[in-house]
């Protein structure tokens, strides 16, 4: 023991404690901000993560925050299980609902770390290749950055506005304009859309085309919150951007496309949405031809930056949206799920405005209603023996039916016919359980002759129809209903769908195209209310529990008690009504 005394005193005496470097450590191995982003390669993958926290926002599994993001509760769907689930019964809508904790969350972690690789970008030991290289990478975080603040400006209005990196705890955080929020938006999207690639040779990476987008979007929002009707103008010039091709080569996929074009009696909005096949080709990358295609999430299991697992965190929308005839033991289904059927579990079911009168309003020529497109009806399946689905047409089905008035029949049917929809009587549709299959939301085919692979893979997170459709918005708010109508007409054209004159256009008419066109694409819930008409529009034409209990107030999401708890040294006041 003297020894090692004596040799720790030698030390000393010779300099090696002085200053205390004796006791400092190099931790080569302990990653920081600081040594964790020193080039563009190590930059790239951490703005691989934004990627991820943007997948959740797709990722539906079991979670009502996903489902509400989507319109459940709305004018389109609503959840089927009971008239008491959140987001049919708006009723249960308030700030400790848990939804919002974690939409609010998400948006807000990931601010943090997007302004903590900005803060970097700054570094003097970053080694750049050159200026570009850093604005691109700059540029992707602040689409990110916009993205958030686009999110949460839309369903929670104004919000506390953070550029920089979070270094302490703050007690006193106060909420900053919603106009300021847009206006945060349309800076970092338009840093975006200078600096970002025009093309990418990686699926699902952000290009300039998808800023172009969101600050078309962005500019109408701000127009209509401060009633700047110069916003309108500049909106039209963003989403021209994209339209006449000055970002990139866009257009809508009129002609069959893809893997399964040669599919017969279908159209080119149906080849919009098949899944992979079997040699891993999908139709909604624009790598694989898809020029309507501007960002689209993607899913590839096993794969870097993909998943590890079939289920858990994938896109689940033929779960979630097909009807559940799969779990059925009535007509001949075994509760099995069957290649063709799907595996449908109905948790969200499309209005009966959806269903029916949104429809009848566009015309019968309308092919984005076909029997291809919007399933309404099923048919007896083939006999299972032996484990193996077998051709035998003379086989019979009986099942007991009790009918809407209390008749009781017994049905007999042979595989192949048609099960009519009034023997499936539920609670107040006899569409709602069982009936449509949308789908856009799944296949009549699944790859690997696997149900259980035939949850959506990708799924778009903006295309140009849609691009379309905020340019006519734009041009409706700016009092040219001629050029508003034009675009929308294009977006029908597609679907052989008859002109809309420009006298009809109003914004109800375009939000009734949009549903026609983007249904369980787009996040209707943030679109209803960005435009302040998630009530008016809910009112008239959701489910009717959903209409009953919808009020003014939810024209804009609660912000979380969570969060004004923590705010104990500032106020911070909730939305109207909460």
């Amino acid at each position: 023991m003297k020894k090692v005394i004596y040799l720790a005193l030698a030390l000393c005496t010779l300099g090696a404690c002085n200053d205390g470097e004796f006791l400092k450590e190099d931790a080569d191995d302990f990653l920081t901000v600081d040594n964790s982003y020193l080039n563009a390669a190590q930059f790239r993958t951490g703005l691989n993560e934004f990627y991820r926290i943007v997948r959740q926002n797709y990722n539906f599994r079991d979670d009502p925050a996903h489902f509400f993001q989507f319109g459940s509760g709305t004018d389109v769907m609503f959840r089927q299980n009971s008239d008491t689930e959140l987001f049919t019964d708006w009723g249960y809508v308030n700030s400790t609902t848990d939804v919002f904790r974690i939409v609010y969350g998400r948006h807000f972690g990931m601010l943090y770390n997007v302004n903590m690789l900005l803060k970097q970008t700054e570094n003097p030991n970053v080694r750049w290749s050159n200026e570009a290289e850093k604005l691109a990478i700059q540029a992707e975080a602040r689409f990110f950055r916009g993205y958030c603040y686009r999110y949460l400006g839309c369903m929670f209005g104004g919000v506390p506005i953070l550029t920089e990196p979070v270094g302490t705890p703050s007690l006193a955080y106060t909420r900053d304009s919603r106009a300021d929020v847009y206006r945060q938006c349309v800076e970092d999207f338009e840093f975006a859309s200078q600096y970002l690639p025009i093309s990418v040779s990686e699926p699902g990476r952000v290009v300039r085309a998808a800023a172009c987008h969101y600050l078309a979007e962005m500019y109408i929002a701000l127009g209509d919150e401060t009633g700047d009707k110069t916003m309108y103008s500049k909106a039209v010039d963003a989403a021209s951007m994209v339209i006449d091709q000055k970002v990139g080569e866009y257009h809508l996929m009129t002609e069959r496309f893809g893997w399964r074009k040669d599919v017969e009696g279908k159209d080119a909005f149906w080849d919009l949405f098949q899944m992979k096949s079997v040699d891993g080709f999908s139709n909604y990358s624009y790598q694989t031809g898809n020029k309507e295609s501007i960002w689209v999430i993607q899913v590839d299991k096993f794969k870097q930056g993909g998943l590890n697992d079939g289920l858990t965190t994938r896109t689940d929308q033929e779960r979630v949206f097909w009807p559940a005839f799969w779990g059925s033991t009535k007509f001949g289904y075994d509760g099995q799920a069957r290649d063709w059927t799907g595996r449908g579990i109905s948790w969200l079911r499309p209005t009966n405005y959806f269903v029916y009168q949104l429809w009848g309003k566009s015309g019968a020529e309308d092919q984005r209603n076909a029997e291809y497109n919007i399933n309404r009806i099923y048919r007896a399946p083939k006999p299972i023996r032996n484990g193996v689905e077998v051709d035998d047409p003379t086989h019979v089905y009986e099942t007991a039916v009790t009918l809407a008035d209390g008749t009781d029949i017994v049905v007999k049917l042979h595989p192949g016919d048609i099960i009519k929809k009034e023997w499936l009587v539920t609670r107040n549709d006899t569409m709602e359980r069982f009936f449509p299959r949308i789908m856009k939301c799944g296949s009549d085919w699944h790859y690997a002759a696997e149900p259980s692979n035939g949850f959506v893979m990708e799924w778009y997170a903006i295309r140009m129809a849609e691009t379309y459709l905020l340019r006519a918005e734009a041009y409706l708010k700016n009092d040219n209903k001629v050029a508003a109508a034009a675009d929308i007409n294009v977006v029908r054209a597609r679907a052989n769908a008859a002109p809309v004159q420009a006298n009809n256009v109003d914004i109800d008419y375009l939000l009734d195209e949009r549903a026609r066109e983007l249904y369980a694409e787009e996040f209707r819930t943030l679109t209803l209310c960005r435009m302040g008409l998630l009530y008016d529009r809910t009112k008239k034409f959701g489910y009717e529990v959903s209409s009953r209990t919808v009020g003014e107030k939810n024209n804009l999401c609660p912000i979380p008690q969570s969060v004004i708890d923590a705010n104990s040294q500032a106020k911070f006041p909730n939305n109207p009504g909460f």
